[in-house]
C-alpha cells in the first residue's frame, strides 16, 4: 500500500510511477491517493490498483488566525481515514506501506496501527525548498520518523538535513531517482551556431528561482549575446508569476523571454533547448537536471545541497554561486566555447546513465520491499 501525497505528474509522482510502471510484475501495488487526476489515469493506463481517500497533507504555507486549532482539525481528519485504511490493509494482507513524501503522516498512521513495516520516501526539504511548515511542528515529523523501518533519502544533502540533523534514529538508506532507460539516452550535443535556446524547467515558484535566470537572459542581452530563455512549467503561485511578467515587461525583454507552459512530453522539451538552468537554492535533488545531462543538454546550476551531487562543476556541468550575473557569465562560456560545450554534453550523458538508471532504483526499491515483507 502506497500514499502519494497530490495528483500533478510532477517529480515525487514521475519518480513513483517509474517504480510502479517497472515492478508492476514483482510488486502488487496497491495506490492510495488524494484525488482522481493524471496521476489516476496513469494508474488506469498500466492497470495499477488504486484507491481515492480524501486525506490531508500534514503541512502547511500560510498561516492562519488560530494556527493550532486548524492544524489540529486537519490531524483530527486524517484519524479516520487511517483507521479504515489500516483495516483494508489487514484485509487485504498487505506486507508493506510506503510513503512517497514527507508532507504526509497517514501512511506512518496505518502503519502504526495495522502493525505493518513503514517504508518512507523523504524527497524534499519541506521548509528551505516549499515553504510549508509540519501542522504541529517539526516534533511531529521526528515521531513519526522514528517509527519507521527504514527511510529512503534521495539525496545525501536530504539525509543530513532531514535524518542527522534531526536526530531521527529509523535506519536509513540513500536512493537517488531513478531516470535513465538504457534505450533513452540521447546522443551528445554539439554547440548550435547562431541563438542559443535556454529552459528553465519546473513549477512557476520562488522557491525554483526563474526570476534569477530571467535577469541572467536580461545580463546577456544587454552583453549582445544571441539567446533566449524558456520559462517553462505550470504555475504554482500566481503572485510571483505576475512578478516574473512585470519585470520582462518594465525591462522590455519579452523578445527573449518565453513562457511556454508545462507538456508531460519530456524529450520535446529538451529537443528544442540548447542550455538547461537549476536555479533552486534548496533542491533535493534536482529530477530535471537528470533529464537535462540525460538528453545531453549541458546544465548551468546554483551550487548547494542536492544538485552539487549530480552537476560535478567544469566536469558534468557547470555552477554558479553567487547572482544573475555570474550566471549570465557560465551561460556565456558554453554559447562560445565549443569545446566546453561539447564535453560537458557528453560528460553529463556518461554520469547519468552511470548513476542515475532506473535499473539501479527499482532494483533496491524492491530489496527494501522484499526485506520489509519478511
Amino acid at each position: 500500500m502506497s500514499f502519494t501525497h497530490y495528483g500533478q505528474l510532477y517529480g515525487a509522482n514521475r519518480s513513483l510511477l517509474t517504480l510502479i510502471i517497472t515492478l508492476k510484475d514483482q510488486i502488487n501495488w496497491w495506490i492510495i491517493c488524494k484525488e482522481k487526476s493524471e496521476f489516476t489515469d496513469e494508474l488506469i493506463k498500466h492497470g495499477i490498483r488504486f484507491t481515492v481517500i480524501p486525506f490531508t497533507n500534514d503541512v502547511y504555507k500560510i498561516e492562519k488566525k488560530f494556527q493550532l486549532l486548524h492544524s489540529i482539525k486537519r490531524f483530527c481528519y486524517n484519524i479516520p481515514w487511517a483507521i479504515y485504511l489500516a483495516f483494508l490493509a489487514l484485509k487485504g494482507k498487505v506486507n508493506v506501506i510506503h510513503s512517497n513524501s514527507s508532507v504526509i503522516f497517514i501512511g506512518a498512521m496505518v502503519s502504526l496501527i495495522s502493525g505493518k513495516k513503514h517504508l518512507w520516501h523523504i524527497r524534499e526539504f519541506v521548509f528551505e525548498d516549499y515553504g510549508l511548515k509540519y501542522l504541529l511542528g517539526n516534533k511531529s515529523f521526528q515521531f513519526w520518523a522514528n517509527k519507521a523501518h527504514k527511510i529512503i533519502c534521495i539525496s545525501n544533502s536530504i539525509r543530513e538535513r532531514r535524518v542527522v540533523q534531526q536526530n531521527i534514529r529509523s535506519d536509513t538508506i540513500i536512493l537517488y531517482n531513478g531516470i535513465v532507460q538504457e534505450d533513452q539516452v540521447s546522443p551528445p550535443r554539439s554547440k548550435p551556431a547562431g541563438r542559443i535556446v535556454i529552459g528553465i524547467v519546473g513549477i512557476i515558484d520562488p522557491a525554483k528561482e526563474q526570476l534569477t535566470a530571467i535577469k541572467a537572459i536580461h545580463e546577456l542581452k544587454k552583453a549582445n549575446v544571441p539567446a533566449e530563455l524558456h520559462v517553462i512549467g505550470n504555475v504554482s503561485s500566481e503572485v510571483y508569476f505576475e512578478n516574473l511578467q512585470q519585470y520582462v515587461t518594465n525591462e522590455n525583454i519579452s523578445d527573449v523571454v518565453k513562457f511556454k507552459g508545462f507538456t508531460k512530453d519530456i524529450a520535446e522539451i529538451y529537443k528544442h533547448l540548447d542550455i538547461s538552468l537549476m536555479c533552486a537554492k534548496n533542491e533535493a535533488l534536482g529530477r530535471v537536471t537528470i533529464e537535462s545531462m540525460m538528453y545531453g543538454v549541458p546544465v548551468v546550476a546554483f551550487a548547494s545541497s542536492g544538485t552539487i551531487e549530480i552537476v560535478q562543476a567544469e566536469k558534468t556541468g557547470l555552477l554558479y554561486s553567487r547572482d544573475e550575473k555570474e550566471l549570465a557569465s557560465q551561460i556565456r562560456r558554453l554559447a562560445e566555447d565549443e569545446t566546453l560545450y561539447n564535453s560537458l554534453s557528453i560528460a553529463g550523458i556518461e554520469h547519468v546513465s552511470k548513476y542515475f538508471t532506473v535499473k539501479s532504483y527499482t532494483q533496491t526499491f524492491l530489496k527494501e520491499i522484499l526485506a520489509a515483507s519478511n
